[in-house]
């Protein structure tokens, strides 16, 4: 059982409606190749160095990423041949993508600009999440947080109230999606899902993307171990970010700690836990 079994069939329709009449994108090639080589057992590496270096922007994104304070690394990168060299391609397999994956984003649908940062800054957030649990899924854990709210773009050039809906619920997660089912026949999470789909994202991911707006009980007995996982870091990157960085009054929204609570205990995570993860989020992050 899985995902299929939650997204309601009517719903699904409408999201594919909507993907066909704005004519998402797929990724670029570039993304395409880069991403299969990385995934090959043995990655060659001179091969890798040669398609980012086709593009010249994101071969200034990797090395930017590379030099911030997120990774902390000691040695500042001028190259991504000195970047493998010194710190091997597996350890940089997970960072070379990330940026690749947003600047295709950037370029490729229109309306993500507005959301960028914050969906990446989402990203990494789970990924610092990710790292405090263990969870062995870094890199997805990013690309959880930068695709989660793709389809609020879409809903947006579908719907001319959809904007102030969407204001309005800023810190009522659950009744958002409920709204949006209700007035427009499709959610952003339904929609989020068929792009990411498209993307070549993985299910685990999928799952997240769909689920994050939802309360733990509806969903818990459909899916895989790693799957609540996903889905609980990327609840939880939401709240951390929204609460020390928004100006969301996440705390003191019912709809809100819910889902936080929710994301805790699956992840099993202390107070102290939580506050160091914090932390990392204010030093590293914003």
């Amino acid at each position: 059982m899985g995902l299929e079994n939650l997204i309601d069939k009517n719903e699904l329709r409408n999201a594919v409606s909507l993907i066909n009449k704005y004519k998402i994108p797929s990724p670029s090639t570039l993304l395409i190749d880069l991403k299969n080589e990385l995934a090959l057992a043995e990655p060659d590496e001179h091969k890798i160095i040669e398609l980012i270096s086709k593009d010249i922007g994101l071969s200034s994104e990797v090395i930017k990423t590379l030099n911030s304070s997120y990774y902390n690394l000691k040695t500042e990168v001028t190259s991504l041949e000195y970047a493998i060299k010194l710190f091997g391609l597996d350890k940089l397999k997970d960072i070379i993508v990330q940026p690749a994956y947003r600047k295709s984003l950037n370029e490729s649908l229109k309306g993500f600009e507005t959301i960028s940062t914050r969906s990446h800054e989402i990203g990494l957030v789970a990924e610092i999440i990710g790292a405090e649990i263990s969870g062995g899924q870094q890199g997805l854990f990013y690309l959880a947080g930068l695709f989660h709210d793709v389809g609020t773009i879409i809903l947006e050039q579908n719907a001319p109230t959809y904007t102030e809906l969407r204001n309005e619920r800023k810190i009522h997660p659950i009744t958002l999606v409920l709204l949006e089912r209700e007035y427009y026949g499709v959610t952003h999470p339904s929609i989020g899902v068929l792009l990411a789909k498209k993307w070549g994202l993985s299910n685990i991911v999928c799952n997240a993307i769909y689920l994050h707006h939802h309360v733990y009980s509806t969903y818990r007995e459909q899916l895989d171990a790693q799957s609540l996982t996903m889905v609980s870091v990327l609840k939880l990157a939401r709240y951390l970010y929204n609460k020390n960085s928004s100006g969301f009054d996440t705390e003191n929204s019912v709809e809100c700690h819910l889902l936080y609570l929710n994301a805790v205990n699956e992840l099993m995570l202390s107070e102290s836990s939580i506050q160091m993860i914090e932390d990392e989020i204010r030093d590293s992050v914003l």
